[in-house]
């Protein structure tokens, strides 16, 4: 009985061997490309996209050997063969509208390959997708294979918000600052700007410091206008700059003059004008050159201060600058107390 068993297991065992080639079965799948992936450039559904397939090939590639990629059919059409980019030494084809075929032009030693399809339309669904890559050694003999896959979805929509700034200051300048050249002569505060008692024989200059800081992407524009001509309680002014009847101050600036004091002309009998530090205006324009002025008129408040950007408040010409008012008269100008309200206007535009 024993002997029975014996054989009956030696029968199992030899043929066992005879269907699986002994104790060491011999491989019978064809092996796998490693390091293989498909870096897509969007991933969103629908639009247009590049992919690039890189891997590495341990078998060597003979001459009209090739590797295939196939795309899922959700992918749009492959049709263009300028589209798609093979490895040096390898020549591309459109096989049909999912294959994309790289073929070698000589043998092809093993090692790192890169594949590039361009302009293909993402599918219209989210969804991951499966693509497959051949290695044929030779043209008949497929060597290697493996898989890769993409994960088609919606783009994120992230937003932030920024609250828009805006703080505008003036402050007083003492009799020892130089603003654009021109000495200030009287004090300031900011909130007034006193030229004292006008001399007949020189100018009197006073002077602000204006600054900005905001978060404007195109910056801002700082003008100022007055609401009158300086006036005196018995009705007689101070005429703008240069020499002009009421209201028609020159806006071309231009150095400083005295007062043309022509009898019967009041309005060249004494002027008041301005100057600017800043240097940037609108083009890179230095609006106010060395020591120029303008005047007031009616219709055009004068631009005093600009930057093309966000400003930080304490960068001169780009956040910080400081203006001058100059007054001078003649013996002719008539008596009494002149004054008048001047309006700072700070124009962000975000």
């Amino acid at each position: 009985m024993k002997k029975l068993k014996k054989i009956v297991v030696a029968m199992v065992i030899f043929s066992m061997m005879t269907i699986y080639g002994g104790l060491t079965p011999q491989a019978q799948a064809v092996d796998s490309l490693i390091d293989a992936k498909d870096l897509i450039s969007d991933s969103d559904v629908g639009v247009t996209a590049t992919h690039i397939f890189t891997f590495t090939s341990g078998t060597s590639t003979l001459q009209n050997g090739y590797f295939d990629i196939v795309f899922p059919n959700d992918f749009g059409d492959i049709s263009v063969i300028g589209d798609v980019s093979c490895p040096a030494n390898y020549t591309e084809t459109i096989q049909d509208t999912e294959t994309v075929r790289c073929t070698a032009g000589s043998l092809q030693v093993a090692g790192a390959r890169e594949i590039t399809v361009a302009n293909i339309v993402n599918p219209s669904a989210e969804g991951s997708q499966l693509f497959n890559i051949y290695h044929y050694d030779s043209a008949t003999n497929l060597a290697e294979r493996t898989q890769v896959m993409v994960a088609i979805i919606e783009d994120v929509l992230m937003t932030a918000r920024v609250d828009a700034t805006l703080t505008f200051t003036i402050a007083g300048l003492p009799n020892t600052e130089t603003v654009n050249g021109i000495a200030c002569t009287d004090e300031t505060s900011a909130t007034s700007t006193p030229f004292g008692t006008l001399s007949t024989t020189g100018s009197t200059t006073v002077c602000q410091e204006l600054t900005v800081a905001t978060n404007a992407t195109d910056g801002y524009t700082v003008t100022v206008e007055q609401d009158n001509e300086l006036l005196s309680s018995n009705g007689d002014n101070i005429n703008s700059f240069n020499n002009s009847p009421d209201n028609t101050g020159s806006t071309t600036p231009q150095a400083w003059a005295a007062p043309a004091n022509i009898l019967d002309a009041e309005h060249t009998y004494g002027h008041m004008g301005l100057t600017s530090e800043d240097a940037t205006f609108a083009g890179a324009v230095d609006t106010y050159g060395d020591a120029l002025y303008v005047g007031f008129n009616s219709t055009d408040p004068v631009e005093v201060m600009y930057h093309d950007g966000p400003a930080d408040g304490v960068t001169p010409d780009k956040g910080l600058t400081q203006v001058a008012y100059t007054a001078e008269i003649t013996a002719l100008q008539e008596a009494g107390d002149y004054e008048n309200t001047l309006t700072y206007i700070a124009t962000p535009t975000y």
